[in-house]
């Protein structure tokens, strides 16, 4: 596996960018500028990364294809297509969004994000982004959430067999599977269904951790990396034994330094 970064420290040029991640010990990164920059800086990018063998894991798109607004959804469409056509261009390991939401918030919780008719309509829209772009370099891939789809290892391997394109593949964040207390205690048996029914098909994952509060109520929320409950190691073991190198990005963090912090624990991990 590759450990990396889903964060862009403040650089001036992609050469100081590509020194930072290698400098302090980060051998992937997402991609930091989208399908609007200009090809010279793209290229930058891409060549400084290169020389530096930093892999490029993924590129974002982090929006709702299926905004209520028929203006903002026209427009988050055409991002999504654009940043496969990016990620196929720069050989990214994947390109990467969310099934999105149904409402105006494109990671919010609503009711309509488990319908059928929501679900059958990302299987057509992803269909024809595969068929479009017939990406060959790259894949496009869902990032799990814990409230639209998918949701679980099951659901997200039946999507998989519906959209049934060889340019629909996983991206993976099994913390984002952990959405109740019974998922949050039985950590080795989701990692088994997960990797089971998922890992063949995984080019790229997310790595955080997670804790859920004592009390009356179920809350569950996101902290750096071993300051969870979430077994990281056991995680880390199923990504190891994959077939293939698979680049693991912590994100989520608010500065280099506490990045730092998360990558050495996670490095110690690694040597257990």
């Amino acid at each position: 596996m590759r450990l990396g970064l889903n964060f862009t420290p403040p650089h001036e040029t992609p050469e100081e960018w590509a020194d930072i991640l290698i400098e302090r010990g980060y051998r992937a990164a997402s991609f930091p500028v989208n399908y609007k920059a200009p090809a010279h800086v793209i290229d930058a990018y891409v060549k400084a990364a290169a020389e530096r063998d930093i892999m490029i894991a993924e590129v974002g798109v982090w929006n709702s294809p299926h905004h209520p607004d028929p203006e903002q959804a026209a427009l988050a469409r055409e991002a999504c297509l654009e940043q496969l056509r990016l990620a196929e261009y720069i050989g990214a390991e994947c390109c990467v969004n969310v099934s999105g939401a149904a409402g105006p918030a494109w990671y919010g919780c609503y009711m309509e994000n488990y319908s059928r008719r929501l679900y059958q309509e990302n299987v057509e829209f992803i269909r024809d982004l595969c068929d479009r772009v017939k990406p060959k370099n790259t894949c496009y891939a869902l990032e799990s959430m814990q409230w639209m789809l998918p949701d679980s290892p099951e659901q997200y391997f039946q999507f998989i067999k519906d959209v049934d394109r060889e340019g629909f593949k996983v991206h993976m964040d099994m913390v984002n599977f952990i959405r109740d207390p019974y998922l949050y205690t039985h950590q080795e048996e989701l990692a088994g269904r997960t990797f089971g029914l998922l890992g063949k098909d995984i080019r790229s994952c997310h790595l955080k951790d997670c804790l859920m509060e004592d009390g009356t109520t179920v809350v569950i929320h996101e902290v750096p990396a071993g300051e969870g409950g979430v077994d990281l190691g056991m995680y880390l073991n199923h990504i190891k034994a994959l077939d293939r190198e698979v680049p693991v990005l912590l994100e989520h963090l608010p500065d280099m330094e506490t990045y730092d912090r998360a990558l050495a624990h996670v490095k110690s991990l690694l040597l257990d």
